[in-house]
């Protein structure tokens, strides 16, 4: 675990110092969660679209599956 200092300013504005910022990842822009679990703030930098595509996929799927599985929904939709 890294434990740097940070601030809140006048406006409640959290200030994140910007070595810990870097060491997430975490740049302008970009869209954070946050939850408090017993009086603890925890900051998580929520992943882009492009993260995700980055991250290693969950299942793999042929085309040919892929047009059954179409094919299967849309005559279902079309009842």
């Amino acid at each position: 675990m890294i434990r740097i200092k940070g601030k809140v300013g006048k406006k409640g504005e959290i200030y994140i110092p910007k070595k810990i910022r870097e060491s997430v990842g975490l740049i302008p822009g970009d869209e954070i969660e946050v939850d408090v679990d017993e009086g603890k703030l925890v900051i998580r930098k929520k992943p882009s679209a492009l993260d995700l595509l980055k991250q290693r996929p969950l299942a793999t799927i042929k085309v040919e599956e892929m047009r059954e599985i179409r094919k299967r929904l849309s005559e279902r939709l079309s009842r």
